[in-house]
């Protein structure tokens, strides 16, 4: 057991360390707020639209609704780990151009720690930045990297048919951005700027499901999620290089910086509710739906307003036969699809504008020897759609495609000799 924790531990330091990679995703919209918000759903999830807040499946880690980690085998241990690919288009209507990023997506673990009490730590990201692109007419390059990460820990307690959880969560991360103008003839120029924000905080998410049988083999589990107002801790640096053009060495040579005023002031992110509902026919269906509000109009960010943002998933799992000889028949397949709208506003010559996402998704859940552990792949098609006929708006679009592993075993077994 000591060992095989040891191995798990090992595994997950180094991804953790990988999350520090400087641009995972590549999007001009990343520059407002705190970036694109990341998909918190898990591995199976994905494929499912992302829902999560009314699924309490054994074979899931589901950190969407802390109340889940009860939901677990009293001698088994699970591990999730996923990777993902991604290539993004976007559209103005004068330019196209198209990105590939990769990136790792979560690490999690879940295990039992007493009779009725469940338990889960992990990584996810909970937000990316991401971007370059210049501004012809002002000669300028603008680019922009970093993210919010979430360490976790969960707790959760089962009494019948009501389970209840906590999640409590350390916040870390930055937001690098930069400015650069192309020099081109001699003479004084302003030809850099660049700040970073870093934020860290704690978070609580406090869960609850209620699970009610209505027939042989057949239940359905109502979900709720609370998660109040978190306050970070923000620290904004910079400033402005000056360099002049120094012609015995043809160079352009730092002249001036000139810092940044202190904007160490308040930042926050959004009070949230979620509520979700799921329907499960033994082990061979399994649908659900989800709504997620958060009030981000009510969150302090000095350089941004934002609006209050919605979220609706929907998706289902078919398994023709779990326990069956044939392997198809093991195999689960996954539908899903989902919407919501932007919680940032872009600009375009002061013209503020929102937009609206819509995804579909679709996959596979394919059994690995003995039947528990999981290979789960999830396709995903996002595009997002400015609400409003502006000249200059990017219209997006996004083909990802999520490979996790779902390592699910009996690590507490009590083997006998005889």
């Amino acid at each position: 057991m000591k060992i095989k924790l040891s191995v798990a531990l090992l595994v997950f330091v180094p991804m953790l360390a990988l999350t520090q990679s400087p641009r995972t995703t590549n999007t001009p919209y990343t520059m407002y707020g705190y970036g694109e918000l990341s998909d918190p759903s898990y591995g199976a999830q994905k494929a499912m639209g992302g829902i999560g807040y009314g699924l309490r499946e054994k074979n899931m880690i589901n950190p969407a609704n802390p109340a889940s980690f009860s939901c677990v085998d009293s001698m088994t241990f699970m591990f999730d780990l996923a990777v993902s690919g991604e290539l993004s288009r976007f559209d103005n209507g004068t330019y196209q151009s198209k990105h590939p990023n990769a990136r790792l997506e979560y690490v999690a673990l879940q295990f039992p720690i007493y009779k009725n009490w469940g338990m889960g730590f992990g990584f996810k990201p909970i937000s990316r930045v991401g971007y370059e692109f210049g501004e012809v007419d002002k000669n300028t390059i603008y680019t922009g990297s970093g993210g919010i990460n979430q360490v976790y820990g969960a707790l959760s307690y089962n009494f019948k048919q009501l389970a209840i959880g906590v999640n409590a969560g350390y916040l870390f991360g930055n937001k690098y951005k930069r400015g650069e103008i192309s020099l081109t003839t001699s003479g004084s120029y302003p030809p850099l700027s660049a700040d970073t924000l870093s934020v860290s905080g704690l978070s609580l998410d406090f869960g609850i499901q209620y699970s009610c049988p209505i027939g042989k083999k057949q239940r359905i589990v109502i979900g709720a999620v609370y998660t109040p107002k978190v306050s970070l801790n923000g620290k904004y640096s910079g400033g402005e290089w000056t360099y002049v053009f120094d012609r015995p060495t043809n160079k352009y040579i730092p002249q001036v910086y000139k810092p940044y005023s202190s904007k160490d002031t308040g930042y926050d992110l959004p009070e949230t509710y979620a509520v979700g509902l799921s329907y499960a026919k033994g082990d061979k269906f399994l649908a659900g739906a989800d709504y997620t509000f958060q009030k981000w109009s009510d969150v302090r960010f000095p350089e941004d307003t934002f609006n209050d943002r919605s979220k609706i998933n929907a998706g289902c799992q078919f398994t023709p036969n779990a326990r069956g000889r044939e392997y198809f028949g093991r195999v689960r397949y996954r539908l899903g699809a989902n919407y919501a709208n932007s919680y940032i506003s872009p600009k375009i010559e002061e013209k503020t504008f929102q937009f609206n996402e819509y995804g579909v998704s679709f996959g596979f859940g394919l059994p690995l020897t003995g039947g528990r552990s999981l290979l789960n792949m999830a396709f995903e098609y996002t595009k997002t759609n400015p609400t409003q006929q502006l000249a200059g708006a990017i219209k997006e679009e996004y083909f990802k495609f999520t490979l996790s592993y779902t390592f699910n075993e009996l690590w507490f077994f009590q083997r006998k000799v005889q």
